[in-house]
């Protein structure tokens, strides 16, 4: 039909549904393309997803929530009346509703597919019993003061259930509002985002039995029968997911070759479970929302099933669908509708009631204060689950348009308060801040180096082996090495920290290309027994965490184990044919690593070609406790400096024991760079397979004269470094670029600030010293 109208009657729309799209009258002969639904829907696209960009990148830097649909509702644009009957008339209404909701059905889904319900096991008792105080405490608050409250709001309904279910909705917090929130304020990793998460689960656990219990009472008041088998109903429903669902979905993963994508079919096949558990959540009275989110949590989350799930779903459903579902929201949302009153006393009940009874146990678990307060306040943050719980009370009737405007306020406004501050009371880095020597430097004659070794992936480990084989480990100077693997978080919201614990006899026994076990640790364990009991331990660990917060993780591991040395890996690795391939997302660990490190850390940039002992030396299967001959011949740059000092202690470690042959030193006296790299790249000729060097230096400044800083590609590494590093340094030995442990004044620099040259102080230097100390190491 090519027209519409529209009259309103006790809320009542009557309109005629207009045809989908093609064959109306055109602009050219007089008519409307947005008479018609399929262009009318393109339009309401083009703009929510225009206006809630633009808000998002302008409230972004403030730690704001997005609010595009309220700013599309009658707040603002759709308080004109020509603007609501061209882009939201009310024959849009239930394409755009039907739209938005679909696409919700399975951002649920893929929320649950995301979620690891063993957090709060792994998590252990802080998260439970904080989760519980949050939620119990708000929950009394805030179901004593509804009744009254709601006595004077006549759009409420005041039956005992749904009162009960409000004041549920106002106590919990989900995991599917703080995820989201932490990432992005990269703090997933951090202690508190570890806590809040699992507090969070264990409100969700409790919020999602209260659902079941609601439907079982809204049931019962229909009749006794018409509760049991509603119970059945959900019953079957939690059987069928668990029982089928789950098991289909452990074949699929098991027979995914690793690394190997999921089969298409399979992932259509679950896309359609999807529809199917809707679809009957529905019929059973409860909601399509809470079935998808069923089905999501028994779908095992990361690659391969969970990432294949989040690739097809993403882009296009939580890109493009879900802010038409705030959209559609904000157009039932009317901030001039607010006034002061005793609902809003209520919604305030339950943030004091969230804020004491998280502080609370936070400080009976000996959480400092302010991070205490940045809990309690992450945990107050609404979102998503709490839109969908209104709409919910909006479309069953039992709150009408006012208080909707109401709750819906307050949920944006609380988060708009709660998450911005909480991020500025809360410093994760704070934990790291250790006031003990820890560097290589200090350690005593006879103390075992713990080393922080990261590796990314297989191509960081002969490197790494190489490089700890040159590090002189005996059972008078042992080497404590606690490994950690970096992945990307990928098919899951909740960072993942694994404490491995493999037998050596696996290792002993397992080949170099055993494909059954993995290959990185068997490789750290043989590199174990290949030495004397007690030189070399080995402890592996895998964290699986966003590289934005991925420090976290390696700065924690290196306070609880007391660690000297962070080993990282530059991130660019150079190709045997030449060139070299960059990783984005290991330089921002890098970088945060050096900011914030509590102990000393070194960048390797191995050159992976013309180096025997630092390139090639990959351990075989083990049948003995002595491995092949090992060579290295290692220099280290003194410039002046705490760094350069690290850098030579860590020579110092890898020089011969007395009676081998010792080293070599000189002292070369320069004017300017041009000499510097002269007599760098001379150090190839020289016969060295690795230059250890600092990463800043005590010298006088005219480095911004010759404009070498400027000029700089990587200058977290420093000047020398960046310069030993660059792709366009071609020599073939690798690089150790060492910055000792922050202890403030000069240490306290920033990488890569200005260096200082060694001089007069009062006149322009005309020269300076650099030393070269050497030494030839030969392992059997």
């Amino acid at each position: 039909m090519e027209h519409s109208e529209s009259m309103d009657d006790d809320n009542i729309n009557c309109y005629l549904v207009p045809q989908t799209s093609g064959t109306g009258r055109n602009i050219f002969q007089g008519g409307s393309p947005l008479q018609e639904s399929l262009p009318l829907l393109g339009v309401q696209l083009v703009l929510i997803v225009a206006i809630t960009r633009v808000l998002y990148f302008i409230l972004r830097p403030f730690k704001q929530p997005r609010v595009g649909g309220i700013i599309l509702g009658p707040s603002v644009l759709s308080r004109s009346p020509a603007f609501r009957e061209v882009v939201f008339p009310p024959r849009g209404e239930p394409v755009l509703n039907t739209v938005a909701t679909f696409g919700l059905m399975y951002v649920i889904f893929l929320i649950g597919v995301r979620m690891d319900p063993m957090l709060v096991v792994r998590s252990g008792r802080k998260g439970v019993i904080i989760g519980l105080s949050g939620f119990l405490l708000p929950l009394a608050f805030t179901y004593a003061a509804t009744g009254p409250a709601v006595s004077a709001e006549p759009e409420v309904m005041p039956r005992a259930t749904f009162l009960f279910a409000l004041a549920t909705s106002l106590s919990n917090t989900s995991f599917a509002v703080l995820s989201p929130i932490l990432s992005e304020l990269n703090l997933l990793n951090s202690d508190l985002g570890r806590t809040a998460m699992s507090a969070s689960m264990t409100t969700d656990g409790i919020a999602w039995l209260i659902m079941v219990g609601y439907i079982l009472a809204e049931a019962f008041l229909v009749s006794p029968l018409t509760s049991v088998y509603a119970f059945l109903s959900v019953f079957l429903l939690a059987a069928f997911i668990l029982l089928v669902v789950r098991r289909i979905a452990l074949k699929v993963v098991e027979r995914t070759p690793p690394g190997k994508p999921v089969d298409e079919a399979y992932v259509f096949f679950f896309l359609l479970i999807v529809l199917l558990v809707g679809f009957y959540s529905d019929i059973i009275g409860s909601n399509s929302f809470h079935g998808a989110l069923m089905l999501g949590l028994a779908i095992p989350d990361g690659p391969p099933l969970g990432t294949a799930l989040g690739e097809k779903i993403d882009a296009m459903v939580s890109g493009l669908i879900l802010p038409l579902y705030y959209a559609m929201t904000g157009l039932n949302t009317d901030v001039w509708e607010l006034h002061l009153g005793r609902l809003l006393f209520v919604v305030f009940l339950g943030w004091f009631g969230k804020l004491v009874g998280v502080m609370a146990p936070s400080l009976y678990l000996e959480i400092p204060l302010l991070d205490a307060v940045s809990l309690s306040l992450f945990m107050n943050s609404k979102g998503i689950v709490e839109v969908i719980t209104f709409n919910f009370f909006l479309t069953n009737k039992l709150i009408g348009h006012h208080t909707f405007s109401i709750l819906l306020c307050s949920a944006v406004a609380i988060t708009a308060f709660s998450a911005p501050v909480a991020a500025l009371l809360y410093d994760p880095a704070r934990r790291y801040a250790v006031y003990k020597r820890r560097t290589v430097q200090h350690l005593k004659a006879d103390a075992d180096l713990r080393v922080v070794a990261c590796v990314h992936d297989e191509s960081h480990v002969p490197g790494t082996l190489s490089l700890l084989e040159a590090s002189h480990a005996t059972p008078h100077t042992p080497i404590a090495l606690y490994l950690l693997q970096l992945v990307e978080i990928a098919g899951r919201s909740a960072p993942v920290f694994i404490r491995h614990k493999l037998l050596r006899d696996a290792a002993r026994d397992a080949g170099p290309h055993d494909a059954s076990s993995n290959r990185v640790i068997n490789a750290f364990f043989r590199h174990e027994l290949r030495h004397p009991e007690g030189a070399v331990s080995v402890h592996p660990y895998t964290t699986i965490s966003p590289y934005s917060s991925m420090h976290d993780e390696v700065c924690r591991l290196a306070v609880e184990k007391r660690a000297s040395l962070i080993l990282l890996h530059h991130h660019k690795r150079h190709m045997l044919a030449g060139g070299a391939r960059a990783a984005a997302g290991l330089r921002v660990v890098n970088r945060k690593v050096l900011e914030v490190a509590p102990c000393s850390v070194a960048v390797f940039v191995d050159r992976n070609a013309g180096c025997v002992g630092l390139s090639s030396f990959i351990p075989g299967p083990l049948h003995a406790t002595t491995g092949p001959m090992f060579h290295a011949a290692v220099a280290a740059l003194f410039f002046g400096g705490g760094d350069d000092r690290e850098a030579l202690a860590y020579a110092a470690r890898m020089a011969r024991p007395p009676g081998r042959d010792g080293g070599r030193g000189a002292e070369e006296l320069v004017g300017d760079m041009e000499r510097i790299v002269e007599v760098l790249r001379g150090l190839d000729k020289a016969g060295y397979d690795l230059v250890i060097v600092g990463m800043r230096h005590r010298w006088y400044p005219v480095m911004s004269a010759n404009g070498l800083a400027d000029w700089s590609e990587y200058p977290e590494l420093g000047v020398i470094g960046d310069l030993l590093a660059s792709s366009d340094f071609d020599t073939p030995y690798s690089v150790l670029i060492m910055k000792q442990q922050d202890q403030g004044g000069f240490n306290a620099a920033v990488p890569g600030a200005q260096d200082v040259w060694q001089g007069n102080p009062g006149g322009a230097p005309t020269q300076r010293t650099m030393s070269i100390a050497g030494s030839s190491k030969s392992i059997q």
